[in-house]
């Protein structure tokens, strides 16, 4: 991995983890626990994915949409 495309996927977590913390009210500390924790933040370090070419707009959509998935999984289960 280049040092480009590593400054430019730390921007993008960067600028990710302000949207989380904006959109659902939470520390700085609360939405980086959430992002690094997720199957998007690993995605979103491999280069080889290309998601730190998207735009902020993008990454925040996929994102949610992500975190809207998994927990929306989480509740199917356990109401079985």
């Amino acid at each position: 991995m280049s040092d480009i495309q590593k400054q430019m996927i730390e921007f993008s977590t960067m600028d990710l983890v302000k949207s989380v913390a904006e959109s659902r009210k939470l520390s700085l500390p609360e939405a980086m626990d959430i992002v690094y924790k997720s199957p998007f933040f690993q995605k979103l370090q491999d280069p080889e994915t290309g998601l730190y070419r998207e735009s902020k707009a993008y990454l925040v959509r996929r994102f949610t949409q992500e975190i809207s998935n998994r927990e929306n999984c989480k509740r199917k289960g356990q109401s079985q």
